[in-house]
């Protein structure tokens, strides 16, 4: 049986990754509404605080592993292995009896999640050219946006009232609003199961060598490589001479080629991981608070809220069509500055130094810029980091399951920082949310200047590489004219 790299090129293959990271992304946020009357319930609502907070742990430990072993192993098995820990995560969230096995619940769940997510990027490294990886990855931080947004919804849809107890193989199973969300979860897993065993069709995975080596040229076009046009041209321009003397000399830039060894810009990564942390930072931080600062400073009930995170994603969906548009014609690195430059004026805007008081108009632009920016920067980041990377790097995996582990290390102490923040400030002059939002303004503000300050860094591996190779084959002339 073809691995799915080998299946996973067909026209229809994103659209199965894409649903299974909705699907394991919807399984975090379905369970939100209903964790702290199911710990009450049970008796264990101190530890409501952890149980919303040990899924990050969960997501921040497995996506490296899953990322590393995606890249060792067939995708197969690690996507097989992530499922069955999410369903045994959902049956044990639907069946606990105490609040130490919902913390374990939501440990598994935490785990499955985020080895759903480094997998399928992953696989997206894999399947994509440099010019294509930047919508892929738009489209996967879409699905997970929307799978944030739409767990609720799709765990009230279907349990909002008991409809238990349903027997199973003579076992009663208790289904209601509370223990929906478990058995909503080992659903998810069977279909993602089932988009794993018959999705990712046909084709085998093309991308670039790191170096043209004339041994390994027909096992590398079996593997579907193609060579690079600039280093055809240089082991095959000057051979086509029945120059001796041109021959050794594109004999030893073959050699010089293949043992050569361009250097990794760690930094480039390092500033993409910043940018990646910061951008989650800031979501998690406004979207803990966004809720009781309009009620608060606007007077919303709490379904204008709703409404508000709603327009969210539908910015997020928006800005997805705006990379589709312009990321085959504007480089990652760009587009990269325009949204940490907008997170930054999001939440300037958001600031009360103008008036003393949060205004509303200002408060919802700085709100879509910063949501609009938070899809921008964290799609373009993890396309941009890998390109990075040599193209035939073993790495790619291990490097998408460290960046998602930024995100989710940023979904743990956001939250932190944004109560601790509102708690400790009073009214006298601003609102607690404008201490929260001058934080992450300064946060955005140092990240653009470090930004800025690498932004030669940031260029990817093809870009240098081929750039090496011109200036080789520049030698190559020089040294024939001699």
């Amino acid at each position: 049986m073809p691995s799915i790299e080998s299946r996973a090129c067909g026209l229809d293959w994103q659209a199965f990754v894409y649903m299974n990271v909705f699907l394991a992304c919807s399984s975090f946020s379905c369970a939100l509404p209903t964790i702290e009357p199911y710990l009450e319930k049970l008796g264990a609502l101190p530890l409501w605080a952890y149980a919303v907070a040990i899924y990050s742990v969960g997501q921040f430990l497995a996506s490296p592993i899953w990322g590393y072993l995606c890249s060792i192993y067939r995708s197969e098995n690690t996507l097989y292995a992530s499922l069955l820990i999410g369903i045994v995560g959902g049956l044990l969230y639907a069946t606990a009896r105490t609040g130490v096995e919902i913390l374990i619940a939501r440990l598994l769940i935490g785990l499955y999640t985020g080895s759903q997510e480094a997998c399928h990027r992953t696989i997206v490294v894999r399947c994509t050219t440099d010019n294509e990886r930047t919508v892929a990855q738009a489209g996967v931080s879409t699905a997970t946006v929307l799978g944030f947004l739409f767990g609720p919804a799709l765990a009230g849809i279907f349990f909002f009232k008991p409809l238990g107890p349903v027997y199973f193989l003579g076992v009663p199973l208790r289904l209601d609003t509370f223990t929906g969300p478990g058995w909503l979860i080992v659903v998810f897993c069977f279909i993602s199961s089932f988009f794993v065993t018959i999705g990712l069709t046909q084709e085998q995975t093309k991308g670039l060598p790191q170096c043209v080596d004339p041994a390994n040229d027909a096992k590398k076009t079996s593997q579907g490589y193609e060579a690079l046009p600039a280093a055809e041209e240089a082991r095959y321009g000057a051979l086509e001479r029945e120059d001796a003397k041109a021959k050794g000399v594109v004999r030893d830039l073959e050699k010089e080629i293949c043992t050569s060894r361009m250097p990794i810009r760690v930094s480039g990564i390092i500033i993409c991981g910043l940018v990646l942390f910061v951008n989650a930072l800031g979501f998690s931080a406004y979207e803990t608070i966004t809720t009781p600062l309009v009620k608060n400073d606007f007077g919303w009930d709490l379904l204008y809220a709703d409404l508000l995170f709603v327009a969210a994603g539908i910015v997020c969906i928006l800005v997805f069509f705006i990379i589709r548009l312009t990321s085959a014609s504007v480089e990652d690195r760009y587009l990269l500055l325009c949204g940490v430059l907008f997170s930054t004026a999001g939440y300037g805007l958001m600031l009360e130094f103008f008036d003393n008081r949060m205004n509303l108009i200002r408060f919802l632009i700085g709100f879509a810029a910063v949501n609009a920016a938070m899809e921008l920067n964290r799609s373009v980041t993890m396309s941009l980091a890998s390109k990075i990377l040599p193209p035939a790097s073993r790495h790619h995996g291990l490097l998408q399951g460290l960046l998602i582990s930024c995100v989710a290390c940023a979904r743990i102490i956001g939250p932190m920082y944004a109560v601790w923040v509102w708690n400790a400030t009073d009214r006298d002059k601003f609102s607690q949310g404008h201490w929260v939002f001058v934080g992450l303004f300064l946060c955005f503000f140092i990240t653009t200047i470090a930004y800025a300050a690498s932004f030669d860094y940031l260029r990817s591996y093809r870009d240098l590489y081929n750039q090496w190779l011109q200036s080789k084959g520049q030698l190559v002339s020089e040294k024939m004219k001699t």
